[in-house]
């Protein structure tokens, strides 16, 4: 099929519109679609449109034109903001153009500011009520191992501030699982050695595969739909396991997506995460209950190892029947003695029994007086600081009208009215003069 340019020359809004490449050469449907389209409303018995039906053609036509997985286009955000809490806009640029961007809060699945470059993937449209051009973007993907990583501690620090990683709310791993929910993809070499190691190592769980993409479009949404598929049965399962292998940054960008966090978070099932190398700490892992360094050792956290159990079971078998054969010997030979004399070995009994019965009385009547001393030690101390025994050796307690104690004369005041306590009673004071001693005033003077 020959390049089809269907040029149109129409006056509107006193701007004449430049031609319009249709083809390129390809036998596509949409392709043809909108070149039909074009001819239609270009044609020489041409319909006038209103302005309404005119943007709506546009738009149609540009939505035949592609999808949203097959209109990419990668630049530079600049002007980033989010209105209402909601609408996401920004604009996309490069060294000669700029082109606005609009999207929803809930597509924005990676943290961006303004001079991250990106991959936007969408579709463009014209926003009829302000006739103003944009692409309407369904995903954004950042560019670059330097924006992966920039964005992913900001997202980190912003998790971390939530309390996702909190360790004071991480759950232990049941003992022995007997039903584990595993999230992971079916081809991938993680999902084999995590069977294999875990079969070898004991063996007998029944294991769930939720199979899941593990990277690439789609697959952060995928990883979090199965957790919150295997959480809806929650009671059944005694352990979620969600791993895979290693891989670049790029890679594991779907388990540092906010939302595979967020879901491994609130999991009600205990969560062992496992993600890439040892090198590798991502997102979920940090908000899962135990970490995971690789798949394999994932297995090896999840169950014992049967042969070692089987060693330390017979050793602790053999220590056991050492020690109940030396206790059964002892008490053999005490038996064999009783038996052979058995008013000997009655008296000896009375006479070991009547010896621990006497130490244990000297040591009660030790343990009394030590604590009557003691006791008697409290009972002096607590008279040599009674206020009335100071009174009784002729001291004088006085407060004034408030009931509180007068320690100093600069608490007094000529004509006061204060109370005397003396050791048999009471009686009310006038103070008719001051005299300080050289004492006070020097304390005075130091405060």
């Amino acid at each position: 099929m020959r390049n089809l340019h269907c040029y149109c020359q129409l006056k509107f809004n006193k701007r004449r519109f430049l031609p319009f490449d249709c083809a390129q050469g390809r036998n596509d449907k949409r392709e043809i679609s909108s070149i039909l389209l074009f001819l239609h409303l270009y044609s020489t018995n041409m319909t006038v449109f209103s302005v309404t039906d005119f943007l709506t053609h546009i738009n149609d036509v540009l939505a035949r034109s592609w999808n949203a997985e097959e209109l990419c286009v990668e630049g530079e955000v600049s002007d980033f903001k989010i209105s209402q809490g909601q609408w996401v806009n920004f604009s996309l640029k490069d060294d000669k153009a700029l082109v606005p961007i609009f999207m929803t809060v809930w597509n924005l699945r990676v943290p961006i500011q303004d001079g991250v470059k990106v991959k936007v993937y969408g579709l463009p449209r014209i926003y009829a009520k302000f006739g103003k051009f944009s692409l309407s973007a369904e995903r954004v993907e950042l560019v670059g191992e330097g924006a992966l990583q920039k964005a992913l501690l900001a997202l980190k620090h912003k998790l971390e501030q939530e309390g996702l990683f909190d360790e004071s709310r991480k759950r232990p791993l049941p003992a022995l699982p007997s039903r584990i929910a595993l999230i992971a993809s079916r081809e991938s070499a993680a999902y084999g050695d995590f069977v294999r190691i875990l079969g070898e190592r004991w063996g007998g769980m029944q294991i769930d595969l939720f199979h899941v993409k593990v990277q690439g479009a789609g697959s952060a949404e995928d990883i979090t739909r199965a957790i919150k598929e295997a959480n809806s049965h929650h009671k059944d399962y005694d352990v979620l396991v969600l791993t895979r292998g290693g891989g670049s940054l790029e890679d594991l960008m779907s388990f540092n997506d906010e939302q595979v966090a967020r879901a491994v978070y609130a999991s009600k099932i205990p969560t062992l995460v496992g993600i890439g190398h040892e090198r590798d700490i991502s997102l979920a892992e940090l908000s899962a209950d135990v970490r995971g360094s690789t798949p394999t050792d994932c297995a090896r956290r999840l169950v014992p190892d049967k042969a070692d159990l089987l060693r330390d079971l017979a050793y602790k078998t053999e220590s056991m029947e050492r020690f109940l054969s030396l206790r059964i010997k002892d008490h053999r030979t005490v038996l064999i003695e009783a038996m052979r004399a058995p008013g000997l070995w009655i008296t000896r009994q009375k006479q070991d029994l009547q010896s621990k019965t006497s130490l244990i009385g000297a040591n009660m009547r030790q343990l009394h007086t030590a604590l009557l001393a003691r006791y008697r030690s409290q009972i002096r101390l607590l008279a040599s600081l009674d206020p009335k025994g100071v009174l009784a050796r002729g001291y004088t307690m006085l407060s004034d009208a408030r009931g509180r104690a007068i320690i100093s004369t600069t608490a007094l005041q000529v004509g006061a009215k204060i109370t005397a306590i003396l050791r048999d009673g009471e009686t009310d004071l006038t103070v008719n003069q001051i005299r300080a001693t050289n004492t006070t005033v020097k304390q005075q003077k130091l405060l």
